[in-house]
């Protein structure tokens, strides 16, 4: 899907992100497509709007360095559809980057019925890549930074390690559609496990 609005969607997210946001938003558009795939050849899908959904997860987090991270969906809405009316886009297109960018925070439920299905997919896509041991990793130094003067003894540890697991399960179970519970199904029971195993490990080694 490199149309010539995907390509200048690119090159704006690496503008205004660098090189290390293009790739971040590269490897959810990436998901977005395999996830899309394998929608689509369900035999109850919904038609995919695969140009609005590629420039949508490019456009996803574009607020995130200007604004931060609070509220940034409509901030990136709004971004996204200031980007997209320079550009020239078709209306539709900007209108549908807009709500899909909009909504994509929203879990489907009975609350949110309007949810378009490329916001469905932006949102598992983007938190597919949160499923792995890296993110253990990532959980552990962010600890780290917010406390850096607290002493972390096998108690500590292990009580921050399961509240990453407790995050990684409700994530998990936060996915709305099958491609990405599937995708994500080995990667999260290894995860599971990882985290079980030092948690046992920290509780034995731990004197009484």
């Amino acid at each position: 899907m490199e149309t010539d609005i995907v390509h200048a969607t690119a090159q704006y997210v690496e503008e205004v992100l660098g090189s290390e946001g293009l790739r971040y938003a590269s490897a959810v558009v990436a998901n977005c497509k395999m996830l899309a795939l394998q929608l689509e050849v369900q035999e109850d899908a919904a038609p995919i709007d695969m140009e609005a959904l590629v420039v949508s997860a490019y456009l996803h987090d574009i607020s995130n360095v200007a604004h931060g991270f609070a509220d940034h969906h409509r901030k990136s809405a709004d971004m996204a559809l200031s980007f997209l009316q320079r550009e020239q886009a078709p209306d539709a297109l900007a209108q549908k980057v807009e709500q899909i960018i909009l909504t994509h925070t929203l879990q489907t439920s009975d609350t949110h019925p309007d949810v378009p299905v490329e916001a469905r997919l932006l949102y598992d896509a983007d938190k597919l890549g949160r499923l792995s041991g890296l993110a253990v990793v990532t959980s552990l130094i962010e600890f780290g930074a917010r406390y850096p003067n607290r002493a972390v003894n096998g108690d500590v540890l292990a009580a921050v390690l399961r509240h990453v697991e407790e995050r990684f399960i409700e994530l998990y179970q936060s996915l709305q559609t099958d491609p990405a519970r599937d995708m994500a199904q080995e990667k999260f029971h290894r995860t599971l496990a990882f985290l079980d195993g030092v948690i046992e490990h920290l509780s034995d080694a731990t004197p009484v």
